[in-house]
């Protein structure tokens, strides 16, 4: 294997669902937490979002302690979350038309 392949194994996915370059409380961890309608709804919003607001959510989202939530309460959260940060980021494109 030669040095440029390295990174990109770092990234590999294991068969039992491990790695990914995602640790401890990561997008996947939040993703197997919620039922697949949900699960649904977050990607269907996410890949509406630029990458700084998904960047800017996904942070948000992984300090969410889903341990001490309901289920449904989670969910919600984490809906609000990514609502919240389009909001923000609609305010801001507004004013900058204005400006």
């Amino acid at each position: 294997m030669d040095v440029g392949s390295c990174g990109s194994m770092q990234q590999m996915r294991k068969m039992d669902g491990t790695g990914g370059g995602q640790g401890q409380g990561g997008m996947r961890d939040i993703m197997q937490s919620l039922s697949t309608e949900d699960r649904a709804t977050l990607k269907e919003q996410l890949s509406s979002m630029s990458q700084e607001e998904r960047m800017s959510a996904v942070t948000q989202m992984k300090e969410v302690d889903a341990s001490t939530l309901s289920s449904e309460d989670y969910t919600k959260t984490l809906l609000d979350i990514l609502n919240k940060t389009t909001a923000e980021e609609a305010q801001s494109d507004s004013f900058s038309v204005y400006a």
